[in-house]
């Protein structure tokens, strides 16, 4: 049997990527990539010119079966995210338990990751947290979970948040929790890098005049500690 790679890529900057991480993606069979015209940029700047071929959630079911036979008989895989580490909120988990099912060797290449990023950045206590992907779209079902949280979390918390409900979020918070502090993370290791940390209130200020864009990392801890 061969063995899958799980290769962490930038997430912003092209610098930031392990020079083992540019050789395996040069040495093994067949790349697996969310967006491959995405990927491909990244394999353009370091000259990687192995096969590419898409994994992504729509079709993670259909496809799986197939590249966990080829693991088996034709070569070595990496699998790669848009952005990030593969199997933190996107469909890479899906080929690596099928693999560790089938017994096949997975191994990570480790690299940049959003939430650590955020994390590690943002002043909150980093000895316990917790992550709760993307926050739900409706209003009421962010209420439930922020409810349930805080009768139960005592780390800190980190959400993915997309701009289109940031700011009904960040209310929700301030509902709940009160004003404790949050941090903002926005375009991480990019040019424009934005760092936030604020009471609700004053970031509900902020976004006052101004439309977020962008995706976004959202921390907070229950208890209000750390931070400002």
């Amino acid at each position: 049997m061969y063995t899958l790679y799980v290769v962490a890529t930038p997430i912003g900057n092209l610098e930031d990527i392990t020079y083992r991480a540019v050789r395996i993606l040069q040495e093994v069979s067949l790349i697996l990539a969310e967006d491959t015209r995405h990927s491909r940029l990244l394999m353009e700047h370091y000259e990687i010119r192995t096969p590419m071929e898409s994994y992504h959630d729509f079709n993670k079911e259909e496809v799986t079966p197939k590249y966990v036979e080829y693991l088996k008989t034709q070569g070595d895989i990496a699998i790669v995210s848009d952005a990030g580490t593969p199997g933190i909120a996107d469909p890479a988990f899906n080929l690596v338990r099928e693999c560790v099912r089938e017994g096949i060797a997975v191994r990570s290449i480790p690299g940049a990751c959003a939430m650590i990023n955020a994390l590690v950045s943002s002043g909150l206590p980093t000895d316990r947290f917790r992550f709760e992907n993307f926050s739900p779209k409706k209003s009421a079902q962010r209420l439930h979970l922020l409810e349930k949280l805080k009768s139960s979390a005592d780390s800190t918390l980190i959400f993915y948040a997309s701009p289109h409900n940031l700011v009904k979020f960040i209310d929700e918070i301030r509902q709940v929790f009160g004003e404790i502090p949050i941090a903002l993370m926005r375009e991480l290791t990019k040019k424009f890098e934005e760092h936030l940390v604020e009471t609700p209130t004053k970031l509900l200020e902020h976004y006052k005049n101004r439309e977020p864009k962008g995706e976004y990392v959202l921390l907070f801890h229950p208890q209000g500690k750390g931070g400002l």
